[in-house]
């Protein structure tokens, strides 16, 4: 039950190195990010560049370089960040990659549907402006 949460690596540094640019006043360099984020700076730079080409944060040249984020980041939702970069959230019927089941629909289609509804709502409804506030208060993301 280690991946119970559908969210891949790339989508969570992501969330985090923008969370974090909220906190730095909407800009963060990259090398200081993936050191703080336990990444490899090659790593974050893909995927912010990846981010840049979405739209969501603006490469910024010079000593050092760093991305600043390209609107507010109560703007920025948790859902367009992991749709820019792994497009649209799966819609699975079933937790095994082939099907079981007797019957034609698996007998766990209802909890996969109401799972994915349910993480689709909560990263729709959350903004990066959202997770930088848990970052410093510690608390639950409050959307």
């Amino acid at each position: 039950m280690e991946r119970i949460l559908a969210i891949s690596d790339t989508v969570n540094a992501a969330l985090h190195a923008l969370a974090l640019a909220e906190l730095e006043g909407g800009c963060i360099a990259a090398r200081e990010a993936a050191e703080r984020l336990g990444v490899s700076p090659s790593y974050l730079a893909k995927i912010m560049q990846r981010l840049a080409s979405a739209g969501m944060v603006i490469p910024q040249r010079g000593l050092g370089g760093g991305y600043q984020l390209a609107r507010d980041a109560a703007e920025i939702r948790c859902l367009d960040v992991a749709e820019a970069l792994e497009g649209p959230l799966p819609q699975r019927e079933c937790l095994f990659d082939r099907a079981v089941c007797a019957a034609r629909t698996c007998a766990l289609r209802v909890l996969c549907e109401e799972m994915a509804s349910r993480l689709r709502s909560v990263l729709e409804n959350t903004s990066v402006s959202a997770l930088a506030r848990s970052f410093t208060s510690g608390d639950r993301v409050a959307r």
